[in-house]
């Protein structure tokens, strides 16, 4: 692809700063500390960058991981020892693919072994122990001579395999000086030709024998860019379109292909009827996770499917290697094939709402959201019913965040934050339980200093409302908070009360329209109420347990 012409740079904080920068990063989060404070400052003093200040690390590994989905890379900086309580934030990331710059303050060359009782560190372990088994590459720039090298290849790796990778820059080397010499960009992955031409005759046998292929596609597309390609590809033949739940709006979801989230007996059971009655599968981009697959339930005929992700190539039960999914959605996508008689779809989902004064409940809350949305919103749902909920929300494309897969809660109320900063322009709306949001909610501090205003729709069941029906117990309860005095704590932003349908069809609108500052929608929903989606889920976990 090309060389970039020589940097002007003079030490390896500055180097890691502009190849950050060339690649589109301008938010760095993290938390102060001694051994990265230097390089803090030097992030300050870059006019092209702005250092976001979370309140621990792994919420800002959150808004690190929220800004590399929308923006296709992230980077977070923390400090040494204390700052590995950012594992859960980059496990997440590592496991959902989503490209993370992990960069970590180290004690100074040789100062540990002169003293092995420096304050953070944790005696006869280091962090890249840690960290090498959630991140795809990591370095220790601990030479100026080899760090541009080291700096290049752990970034090519990030964005090669789109997972977070790990520099750890010890706090004397920050400052020292390189000269920098011109740095290759992203090399393309080989591809074997004959391989990939077998592997395309193969699927094209596939579908030459099929009347009703259908394409379910994951969050892998969106990752690696891939998916205007696969789009084109399902117009051009008439190939209706479903995506898994951390793949949804891959596709926009009013696009005339587009069925529905499947995730086998969790789906919509028109959702699962049209997809299962299919006869050629083509599974692009997805791990096929017990999320994604309802819990193991989807009915995928191996025979008659193409499996392509990043780790592997499956066609009709056959492995392909050395075909990079990259290339074989670019070569998919100018493959020939006739067109398919038009699908006859599920009848799609009613967007009308009419409000009562009955007591809410979920599901008639996401109906009556489901009225005010707009392209320019971006949904971010935390793990419960916030997701389960979710599914069912028609969005445009590239609109929704989650961490469906690893399950993190608290992700919502950083990940909105990230989200915003990322893409400013759209108005973000955070959905969250009240379990989630007093894990990370208190971020809302952050909203406050740097002037956003994500909305947050917080569902109150007083507790840890998934698990109350898979085993209950007073495990699941959480003291109730007054929630609505949060803006005076944090000195900013505003909150709303509401029980009934009435009551929250009359604040959503002019909260989604009115911008400025963050504003908290507590809405108080009864313990054993669950939307649809839930209740599906619900009955397939607990049997899973109770086995």
């Amino acid at each position: 692809m090309g060389k970039i012409s020589s940097l002007i740079s003079s030490t390896v904080g500055k180097y890691l700063l502009d190849r950050l920068q060339q690649h589109g990063v301008q938010h760095i989060f993290g938390l102060p500390g001694d051994y990265v404070l230097r390089l803090d400052k030097m992030i300050e003093e870059e006019p092209s960058f702005q250092f976001i200040n979370a309140t621990r690390e792994n919420t800002a590994g959150y808004m690190a991981d929220a800004y590399a989905r929308i923006r296709g890379l992230g980077a977070v900086c923390i400090t040494y020892g204390v700052g590995i309580n950012i594992t859960n934030a980059i496990s997440q990331a590592y496991v959902e693919s989503s490209p993370v710059v992990l960069i970590s303050g180290a004690p100074a060359t040789g100062e540990s072994r002169n003293s092995p009782y420096l304050h953070h560190l944790i005696p006869d372990t280091t962090q890249l122990e840690i960290f090498k088994h959630i991140t795809v590459d990591q370095a220790i720039l601990s030479d100026p001579e080899t760090a541009q090298q080291e700096i290049d290849r752990v970034l090519e790796s990030c964005l090669r395999y789109k997972k977070p990778v790990y520099l750890e820059l010890p706090r004397n080397i920050i400052a020292a000086e390189i000269s920098p010499t011109p740095s290759k960009l992203l090399t393309e992955s080989s591809c074997d030709p004959k391989k990939l031409a077998r592997a395309l005759q193969r699927v094209r046998t596939l579908l030459q024998h099929s009347k009703r292929p259908i394409l379910w596609i994951g969050h892998e597309v969106q990752r690696f860019g891939l998916a205007s390609r696969l789009i084109d590809f399902a117009e051009q033949h008439r190939i209706p379109i479903a995506t898994t739940l951390l793949g949804k709006t891959i596709v926009n979801e009013h696009h005339p292909l587009f069925i529905g989230v499947y995730q086998g007996k969790i789906s919509r059971p028109e959702v699962s009827q049209f997809v299962e009655n299919s006869d050629c599968f083509l599974v692009i981009g997805a791990i096929l996770s017990d999320m994604d697959t309802g819990m193991f339930t989807a009915q995928i005929k191996d025979d008659k499917s193409v499996l392509a992700n990043a780790d592997r190539l499956i066609i009709a039960g056959e492995e392909y290697s050395e075909i990079p999914l990259t290339s074989f959605l670019e070569a998919l996508s100018e493959l020939s094939m006739q067109k398919f008689e038009e699908p006859k779809f599920p009848k799609k989902r009613s967007e009308s709402f009419s409000a009562n004064r009955k007591p809410i409940t979920v599901g008639r809350m996401f109906e009556c959201l489901q009225t005010y949305l707009k392209p320019e919103h971006m949904v971010v749902a935390d793990i419960g019913d916030a997701l389960f909920g979710s599914v069912d929300l028609m969005l445009s494309q590239n609109s929704f965040l989650a961490c469906s897969y690893f399950g993190s809660l608290g992700f919502a109320v950083p990940g909105a934050i990230g989200a915003q900063i990322a893409s400013p322009k759209r108005r973000i709306i955070a959905i969250v339980g009240d379990g989630a949001f007093q894990m990370t909610g208190t971020e809302l501090s952050t909203a406050v200093r740097y002037h956003l205003d994500p909305v947050i729709i917080l569902l109150n069941n007083r507790g840890y409302g998934t698990e109350r029906p898979l085993l209950e117990g007073h495990y699941n309860d959480i003291v109730n908070w007054n929630y609505t005095e949060l803006p005076k704590l944090l000195g900013g932003g505003n909150s709303i009360r509401v029980s009934t349908e009435e009551e929250f069809a009359k604040v959503i609108k002019p909260t989604l329209e009115k911008r400025g500052s963050f504003t908290l929608i507590e809405v108080e929903i009864g313990k054993q109420d669950f939307s649809p989606t839930m209740q599906r889920f619900i009955k397939v976990a607990t049997k899973k347990i109770r086995d």
